[in-house]
């Protein structure tokens, strides 16, 4: 049952308030994740993130003493402070004036236990209690899945992405955003289709592969098809497979996607991007549950779950006549729509905390902190290009920085002047820096191992697997240092 602050219906897009994480979604109380945070959400201005460590404290007040100073006649010169023992998070109240708000109850001059997701109101303060958490058993059941297998399944399913890419926590800082994947747990419980909705690189693969996770086809594959990288006579043969000299060239049998996915959920991305004959085919297999390969002539059942996404507005796709009306109905039983990052300010700096730890780790070079001008830079960016251009521009920015800073100079131009896109001379060149600092510190770590690749890999927090393909990638031979 969800909590009472969280209600079912539309998703109307709101700009700041609760966070929450993956295991935090789960309703059972239990200890607050690795890293706390403290989004302030002041009367004007950007707002502030802080990281709370713990032991540490942060203290509200009209005195310039306060951590944080709100000069505003409802706040006391001592209003409140909020500190972190472990993995408990207290919020006491120094006797103000007006007291200091949490989960409906007024503290004065007392202490209250508060939780990631909470809201603590000083005067007009809105202070949200975020948490980032790792969770190793997603890690390692993703590690799993991505360990070669012998199977015929397993080659015909897509490649697996880069392990160094692979995200290690989910960052929920909106209460739009947090209702979506409320709903997402609900809807993996379900055997329903889902369709997520929402502008280009706002995380919709993310929520898709959060509901299978949190689905009883968890163990199961999560394969993805993006419909729209494909032409359509090779993505009906990547959908649905074909059969040994189905066509030119069809040497053997090839599985598709659909059976790939058998015991688990198969993601339909861009779906919106199907031809008009394939989306025929594709309503017959989820409605039948049984897949005809091409040249063939045998029904295959296919146990599957189908999830899909897009960026198109369907119902519009289908008064246009380009998408199926009874498709479109069959799909969107439930639909999910994801705000867009510009109405989700609380998530940009904690998002781009995280991706500038990914970059660092990659780079092999300890995670940067992000300057206040460059924060206050991020928040005031629109992000036609949402969490996807997030994440570029933090690259971006990693490798300009060169002191364990990011600052606005190093964000890139279309962030600090959108009417003026990057140069492509810019890009070429930001990513060839990026490779030669990757290249040297590839070459660094071996050379301090000895040449041992194995502890090399260690040492850049990759995998030795990882390590061999970024040796092949800048030509180091082994051995050489």
């Amino acid at each position: 049952m969800c909590p009472p602050d969280i209600e079912d219906g539309p998703l109307d897009p709101v700009k700041h308030g609760g966070v929450t994480v993956t295991d935090v979604l789960v309703e059972a109380p239990g200890p607050l994740p690795v890293r706390v945070y403290l989004v302030v959400f002041a009367k004007e201005g950007p707002g502030h993130v802080l990281d709370l460590e713990d032991g540490g404290e942060v203290s509200f007040g009209r005195t310039p003493g306060a951590t944080i100073v709100i000069d505003d006649p409802r706040i006391s010169r001592k209003h409140a402070v909020i500190r972190r023992v472990g993995g408990d998070v207290f919020v006491r109240d120094l006797g103000s004036r007006n007291g200091t708000k949490v989960r409906g109850d007024v503290l004065r001059n007392e202490e209250k236990l508060v939780t990631a997701g909470d809201t603590i109101h000083v005067g007009p303060a809105e202070i949200v209690v975020a948490a980032v958490t790792r969770d190793d058993a997603i890690l390692k059941r993703e590690a799993e899945e991505r360990a070669p297998e012998s199977t015929e399944r397993a080659e015909a399913a897509p490649a697996s992405e880069d392990l160094s890419f692979a995200f290690d926590s989910v960052v929920v800082a909106d209460p739009a955003m947090q209702k979506v994947f409320r709903l997402a747990r609900r809807l993996g419980q379900a055997p329903t289709t889902v369709l997520v909705a929402g502008e280009t690189g706002t995380g919709k693969e993310v929520v898709a592969e959060q509901i299978h996770r949190w689905s009883a086809r968890a163990t199961g594959p999560f394969v993805r098809l993006n419909c729209a990288s494909l032409a359509e006579n090779l993505l009906e043969s990547e959908l649905f497979g074909h059969e040994k000299g189905a066509f030119t060239g069809a040497d053997k049998r090839k599985i598709g996607f659909v059976e790939a996915a058998i015991g688990g959920t198969l993601l339909l991305d861009e779906i919106g991007e199907m031809p008009l004959p394939l989306q025929a085919k594709l309503l017959r297999v989820i409605e039948t549950k049984k897949v005809v390969r091409i040249g063939g002539t045998a029904e295959v059942p296919v146990d599957v779950r189908f999830l899909c996404a897009t960026h198109r507005n369907l119902k519009h796709e289908v008064s246009a006549g380009t998408f199926r009306e009874d498709l479109y109905y069959r799909i969107s039983t439930f639909t999910l729509q994801i705000p867009p990052l510009r109405e989700r300010p609380a998530e940009i700096t904690l998002l781009a905390e995280l991706f500038a730890s990914h970059v660092a780790q990659r780079m092999g070079v300890a995670a940067p902190k992000i300057a206040l001008d460059a924060s206050e830079a991020l928040l005031k960016h629109a992000w036609p290009g949402n969490v996807r251009e997030l994440r570029n521009a933090i690259e971006h920015a990693v490798v300009m920085a060169e002191d364990g800073t990011v600052r606005a100079e190093h964000l890139p131009e279309s962030v600090l002047r959108p009417s003026e896109p990057m140069p492509i001379e810019s890009a070429r060149a930001m990513k060839e820096q990026f490779a030669e600092v990757e290249r040297k510190n590839v070459e660094a770590a071996l050379a301090a191992e000895g040449g041992n690749q194995t502890r090399a890999a260690k040492r850049l927090g990759i995998t030795r697997r990882m390590l061999i393909y970024k040796m092949a990638k800048f030509g180091i031979r082994r051995g050489q240092s």
